[in-house]
């Protein structure tokens, strides 16, 4: 067991998991890992300058079985004199009143006690027994999902602390030779030997093989995993400060990002720089893994394509668009409230929404508007049968016959052209006859009947402010 002692020591040390004054809480389920660590802690607290209590968390799925682990785990902590605390998950109750996956209701109950306690005995750190299988079976299953195979951290934050994982360089043989010497008994959960759970077919079906090819591969598993999470650790500092560089965002929280700016940058930060974002705009949300590498891909093809403006639905009311090499992140326009058309009625300042307010009367008074208070003014010739006028939104098939042009114009095709985002032109107010014709939209282009100088044609007189 020096052997053991000595890698664990040196692990510890090397991966800075612990420091003297610190208090420890090592999660101990009654099983051989678990037993195994909580006894090397204990016995190690003087060499490492820490103290080190015990929590049993018993998740009542197996009645007086699963109490008496919880049981050997107090006897033990008697013995090597180390408080003990012990916990229940009614993980049964659970399930019954809302549901959900076995292993994910025992694994949320656990850890959620484990913050609590933690909090409340003033434990900044949790230590957990996962060993080199336990690793090489991590990576196995995040390569089968797809996902990267970085496999455990050596340590991670947690809600009331840090957890560390001190025997991850450790063979499982290791430590039943070490609960052996010890003369340390322990518990074996028979859920271990079901097929039911998919790291349990890993470890039944996979690693023998695996193992008797290379008796290595665990404990290699640990140590590439080890580097990429380094590489990780680099590039997503990398990428943070790319993405505080080129990510702008506006007072009312709108992520943009120039599209020029973000080609430039590598893929492997591209890739991160768009995970920021979606936690940006989710509050931190971690995005469910069934989406999250298609949905980054997508948005990564989409942005890389060099003609044309695109709009793409994101999850939970967003949306990217990409328009006039610029690329922003956006809620999903809400349905105004306000009435989809307003008439206009003459003499009077009429709010027509984008900040603007509209005013209109006889041209014998434009002695009277040119007086006022006004940004814009416009001389208009329309007949009086165009009248009233009215303000609505845009709707599709809309055209306005502009000056010098011989047919109307789409306002799609005008909107592209006077690179509107895709965001405003929902937005814009667009002004029609009582025909329902459009004739301007203040504040970006007027039809022919509008002009700033007065002709011999001029029969009404509009102003525009801003507020």
């Amino acid at each position: 067991m020096k052997n053991l002692n000595h890698t664990v020591l040196r692990f510890i040390k090397e991966q800075s998991l612990l420091m003297a004054g610190e208090r420890v809480l090592v999660a101990c389920s009654g099983g051989v890992d678990s037993v195994a660590l909580l006894h090397f802690m204990a016995t190690h607290q003087r060499e490492l300058g820490i103290e080190v209590g015990a929590v049993h968390i018993d998740h009542m799925l197996r009645g007086e079985e699963s109490a008496e682990d919880g049981l050997l785990v107090e006897q033990l902590c008697k013995t090597l004199g180390v408080p003990f605390y012990g916990r229940d998950v009614p993980v049964p109750q659970l399930l019954k009143e809302g549901g959900g996956n076995v292993q994910d209701v025992c694994r949320t109950g656990r850890y959620a006690l484990f913050t609590e306690l933690m909090q409340e005995e003033a434990y900044p750190i949790l230590a957990t027994a996962h060993h080199a299988e336990d690793q090489l079976e991590t990576v196995l299953m995040q390569v089968t999902k797809g996902r990267k195979p970085a496999g455990m951290p050596v340590k991670r934050k947690t809600g009331g602390g840090m957890l560390i994982r001190p025997f991850l360089p450790v063979m499982k043989d290791s430590l039943y030779a070490y609960t052996f010497e010890h003369q340390l008994q322990y518990r074996e959960d028979p859920s271990n030997e079901s097929d039911a759970y998919m790291r349990n077919r890993f470890r039944h079906h996979l690693l023998p093989f695996i193992l008797e090819e290379n008796p290595a591969a665990a404990k290699n598993a640990v140590k590439i995993s080890g580097w990429l999470q380094e590489d990780e650790e680099l590039l997503s500092e990398l990428a943070m400060e790319q993405y505080e560089r080129i990510v702008d965002f506006s007072e009312e929280g709108i992520v943009s990002v120039e599209k020029e700016l973000f080609s430039r940058i590598h893929p492997a930060l591209q890739r991160r720089i768009i995970t920021l974002v979606l936690r940006y705009i989710y509050n931190g949300e971690t995005l469910p893994v069934p989406y999250n590498s298609t949905l980054i891909n997508e948005l990564l093809f989409h942005i890389s394509e060099q003609s044309g403006n695109v709009s793409i639905s994101l999850p939970h009311g967003y949306r990217l668009l990409r328009e006039y090499d610029q690329l922003t992140f956006v809620p999903e326009p809400k349905q105004p409230d306000e009435e989809l058309r307003k008439q206009l009625p003459k003499r009077v300042w009429t709010e027509i929404g984008n900040g603007l307010s509209f005013f209109w009367t006889d041209v014998e008074d434009a002695t009277e508007a040119l007086h006022m208070d006004a940004d814009d003014i416009f001389y208009v010739d329309l007949p009086d049968s165009a009248f009233p006028l009215s303000v609505r939104r845009r709707e599709e098939g809309d055209r306005i016959l502009l000056p010098g042009m011989s047919h109307p114009k789409r306002l799609s095709r005008l909107f592209i052209d006077e690179k509107v985002p895709m965001t405003e032109r929902d937005r814009l107010p667009v002004i029609v006859t009582a025909q329902d014709r459009v004739c301007a939209i203040p504040g970006l282009r007027y039809g022919v009947a509008f002009s700033r100088n007065r002709t011999e044609r001029s029969n009404y007189i509009v102003s525009l402010r801003k507020f």
